[in-house]
């Protein structure tokens, strides 16, 4: 980097009531390792949560952790693209705040394509839910797995399936030129095609995995997967939609082979989630889904140990 100096990194995040992990989230990114780098800042944009999310992030007595105490709540996106335009580091990693970093070197890892290569401009981590207790974080799991495979080999791993909000990295001057509508609801798949239009790469970190927990009840399944078919659907009114359908695309005779297995594997799971899902194609084909920052939270998510 310039100067020679060692290239600087901000770990920043969105935070809606999040003391369920929020303090688990932050001794993982406290414990980073930093080689051939340097974590100069943590920040937390605390989104008017109602329970004690700021008080536990004030607790940490680190000068790297950096508190926005926002009293009234404005969505993820709003925030983003606060970061996006605060960033001073030479590359932003962000996160939810309902992850665990899994190892000492899920920073560098992310942030490792970036330095090695100046036409990269956005990194994915691996996110990997937790074995959960319920028989519907059962039934996400399952839905999760072919996903995974999907992630990892697709056009050879640099895929917009690796693009998830839990773990993703931007070079500063990529980030820059991004403005997310505040009502956007998939910011990872926003970003990633931001990224490609301005014409910088992606790449998979597969080895940067952080851990999650997969929703606990039906309720919460409904509200993530209406969600995603929303921003999947709009991905088509910003960009060019033959870009979409192409990051999208997945060999048929491969969709086939893997939801094949995941039936005789867990059929009755599987079949669940088959009507759950198509449930929730339904919810968005013929019913009129207010568009809002503010979208309900799957509370059941936010608690990983």
């Amino acid at each position: 980097m310039k100067n020679n100096k060692l290239p600087t990194v901000t770990v920043a995040v969105s935070a809606y009531n999040e003391e369920g992990n929020i303090r688990e989230f932050l001794r993982s990114v406290l414990d980073q390792k930093e080689e051939g780098f340097k974590i100069e800042a943590v920040w937390v944009h605390n989104d008017g949560s109602s329970d004690s999310t700021a008080q536990i992030v004030r607790s940490f007595k680190n000068p790297k952790i950096r508190l926005f105490d926002h009293k009234k709540r404005a969505g993820k996106a709003t925030w983003l693209n606060r970061i996006y335009k605060d960033l001073k580091s030479d590359f932003l990693v962000q996160s939810d705040a309902d992850v665990i970093f899994t190892h000492k070197y899920v920073v560098r890892d992310m942030v490792k394509p970036l330095i090695d290569n100046p036409k990269v401009g956005m990194t994915g981590g691996s996110p990997e839910p937790i074995k959960g207790d319920t028989f519907w974080e059962k039934i996400s799991r399952v839905a999760f797995e072919p996903y995974k495979y999907f992630r990892s080999e697709v056009r050879g791993g640099d895929n917009i399936f690796s693009a998830v909000g839990q773990m993703l990295a931007f070079r500063k001057e990529a980030v820059k030129k991004i403005k997310m509508p505040e009502d956007m609801l998939t910011n990872d798949i926003y970003t990633y095609f931001c990224c490609l239009t301005l014409g910088y790469k992606y790449k998979y970190a597969e080895s940067a995995r952080v851990v999650f927990r997969a929703p606990q009840n039906l309720s919460d399944i409904i509200k993530q997967n209406v969600r995603n078919q929303i921003g999947y659907k709009r991905m088509y009114e910003l960009f060019d939609p033959r870009l979409v359908a192409k990051e999208f695309e997945i060999p048929k005779a491969e969709r086939r082979k893997r939801l094949v297995a995941q039936i005789i594997k867990y059929p009755l799971h599987a079949t669940v989630f088959y009507f759950v899902n198509n449930y929730c194609i339904l919810i968005t084909l013929f019913t009129k889904v207010k568009i809002d920052a503010k979208w309900p939270m799957a509370e059941s998510t936010k608690k990983l140990i």
